[in-house]
């Protein structure tokens, strides 16, 4: 499966981790859910089922679950990373859970409970239907032939910081997912690293700040390299370490470093636009290559013939695109008259 997104790479990640996808589970599933289940024996199943055109909005990861008693269940994690509501997501929902119930038919294994989880993290707040049949209108004595299933919603735009739940590791991510797409995520990002420097395990509180930034760089956000640097150097003094490795720090420098060092080279602010536009290029090469793989030359050469405006604009494209061949048609197509 291809992974098209920053979003969709940053949440399997964090909750492939069946401690982190435990704590998000006991905190925003009903408590009666909770109570049914044996949230230790979580398991990550390796399979999607979202529709290959619908994946540029949406992630999923199925778990098996016991229940209390030990018959088995599931739990279906639907991560929608559209910046609003999607009013058919039961019914993409209802498709998701009929696939897998019918491969526990392939594989000969009984039907079993699925419970289905929204993770939404978008600025405008959730008002999609909760319900599959309240996209039907039955008129009374028709109800009981529209099925009928809810979905648990954990809706980031409706919950104030403050009332963010979990360990701290939950925290700062949720935290993270609810600031990227908001103006001002640098503001949120010490706070956010300050949390994950608070991890017991040294090593695993710099390993998810450094994942962390990797996520929200290759995001489309308003975050900076200075407030990077800012908030590192902020946080490293309180804490007395180096927040992030040497080779982390080098590439998200990058950009800033080379403007700094064309300004000295040419005496002349072409020069540090230049530099800049450069370590921009670089970063965008960084992330393509994550994407789909080292860049042909005709792509890196299509890259240096765009000023830092158009790297901007091709941020987005890369960030939408399916393949590095369609990122280059669409860098040509800016160059046109």
């Amino acid at each position: 499966m291809t992974i098209s997104n920053p979003h969709d790479r940053y949440f399997r990640e964090i909750f492939s981790d069946p401690v982190v996808a435990q704590d998000l589970l006991r905190n925003y599933l009903p408590p009666a859910a909770v109570a049914g289940l044996d949230l230790t024996t979580l398991a990550l199943q390796q399979e999607s089922f979202i529709d290959e055109e619908l994946r540029q909005h949406f992630t999923d990861l199925l778990y098996a679950v016991q229940q209390q008693g030990g018959a088995p269940a599931h739990v279906y994690i639907l991560f929608e990373h559209k910046s609003y509501a999607d009013r058919l997501t039961s019914f993409q929902l209802l498709r998701y859970l009929v696939r897998i119930w019918e491969r526990m038919l392939r594989q000969s294994e009984p039907l079993t409970p699925i419970i289905p989880l929204v993770f939404y993290h978008g600025v405008e707040k959730w008002d999609a239907p909760r319900s599959f049949a309240d996209l039907l209108r039955a008129v009374e004595g028709l109800e009981s032939y529209a099925p009928r299933f809810d979905y648990e919603l954990l809706d980031l735009s409706a919950i104030p910081e403050q009332q963010i739940k979990g360990e701290v590791l939950l925290r700062a991510v949720l935290l993270a997912f609810r600031s990227v797409l908001r103006p001002g995520v640098g503001v949120r990002l010490l706070d956010i690293v300050r949390l994950l420097s608070e991890l017991t395990s040294e090593r695993s509180g710099l390993q998810y700040i450094e994942t962390l930034l990797r996520y929200l760089v290759a995001a489309p956000s308003d975050l900076t390299i200075t407030q990077i640097r800012t908030v590192l150097e902020t946080v490293g003094k309180e804490k007395r370490t180096m927040l992030i490795s040497p080779a982390a720090q080098e590439w998200l420098e990058q950009g800033r470093e080379e403007g700094r060092e064309e300004g000295r080279e040419e005496g002349r602010e072409e020069g540090r636009e230049e530099g800049l536009a450069r370590g921009k290029r670089q970063l965008l090469l960084d992330l393509i290559t994550y994407r789909f793989g080292a860049p042909e030359v005709a792509l890196r050469e299509a890259l240096d013939t765009c000023d830092r405006e158009q790297l901007s604009a091709v941020s987005h494209i890369v960030l939408d695109a399916n393949s590095a061949l369609e990122i280059l048609h669409k860098i040509r197509g800016m160059a046109r008259p």
